[in-house]
């Protein structure tokens, strides 16, 4: 980290805590309060890991999205895109918990 930029170091930063992450007890955890809420990657347009193509429009429109915190679609270098990648990891793997108790009747 010692020869990033400020601008990389903020977004790393607002990144670190995919550290200590683990999608199934933060999904555990939104259902529990009755957030079914969906988790959206903050891009040009809203990309919802994890969700198929032909459920996309049901799923917004139902369940809801909140934005991950610290995503972006602007990569500032290296360390940045591989959080990136883990942050769209995590919210797959979130977003199909979310999805079967946020569509189920």
């Amino acid at each position: 980290m010692s020869q990033v930029t400020p601008k990389e170091k903020s977004a790393v930063d607002s990144l670190s805590w995919l550290n200590h992450a683990d999608p199934e007890k933060s999904a555990r955890q939104a259902l529990a309060r009755g957030d079914k809420r969906l988790m959206a990657m903050a891009m040009r347009t809203t990309n919802l890991p994890g969700i198929k193509p032909e459920l996309l429009s049901k799923a917004k429109s139902v369940c809801g999205v909140r934005y991950l915190e610290g995503s972006t679609d602007t990569v500032l270098g290296e360390t940045h895109l591989k959080l990136i990648q883990a942050a769209a990891d995590y919210a797959a793997s979130y977003n199909r918990i979310i999805l079967d108790h946020c569509l189920e009747k």
